[in-house]
């Protein structure tokens, strides 16, 4: 039997202002699913698979997408409970979306454990799942990720991340902590600090540590 979630729910709320829908959730996040599925980016094609896999495999309705939509945003930095402070415009929703299923995937095993435990309890409590189902939904979603997507796509991802998250004044690092994102990070501030002062080679940004 599907779950229900009150049109007024905190997180649907903050999902509803984050992607600009007047419509509802339900209905808008199935569209979103089914644009997704056709598009030719194979990026968002697969990610759009992957939230539809999670929807039909835990039989409870749209509140497994808005789930881990939510788990994404909390993974990006967005608190979601105060959307007005962070940003002030509805975003591109596929992109948000291909976004959070990549904040999962590369982001959830780098938190740590109390990190971990904060989200899920801020999903349990707003969205009114058990703390294992919400793990089981995690768990889906880096394993579905990991059937559909191959390296070129996986990249890909990282730059919705990196995108996403910058709108929350983090980077692709201080999603994944990846040594690997961060000195990639550090290079291409290096990169566009040549770009702008040509002319000032030793006037150098101190990397980041």
């Amino acid at each position: 039997m599907a779950f229900t979630v009150p049109i007024d729910n905190p997180i649907v709320a903050a999902i509803r202002a984050l992607y600009g829908v007047a419509t509802d959730v339900g209905e808008y996040i199935d569209g979103l699913i089914t644009s997704m599925k056709k598009s030719t980016n194979r990026t968002i094609e697969a990610a759009g698979r992957v939230i539809e896999a999670a929807k039909f495999g835990f039989g409870i309705g749209f509140v497994v997408p808005v789930a881990l939509i939510a788990i994404g945003q909390f993974i990006l930095g967005h608190p979601l409970l105060a959307v007005g402070t962070v940003i002030t415009s509805p975003v591109n929703p596929v992109a948000m979306t291909c976004a959070a299923i990549g904040a999962i995937y590369f982001g959830w095993n780098a938190l740590s454990e109390a990190e971990r435990n904060d989200i899920v309890e801020r999903i349990q409590s707003s969205l009114e799942l058990g703390a294992e189902l919400v793990k089981s939904i995690v768990a889906f979603v880096i394993g579905k990720s990991k059937e559909l997507l191959n390296s070129e796509t996986l990249a890909d991802l990282k730059r919705f991340i990196g995108d996403a998250a910058s709108l929350f004044g983090r980077t692709v690092a201080d999603v994944t902590r990846a040594i690997a994102d961060r000195a990639a990070g550090a290079y291409d501030l290096v990169t566009e600090k040549l770009k702008r002062s040509p002319d000032k080679p030793d006037e150098l940004p101190r990397l980041p540590l």
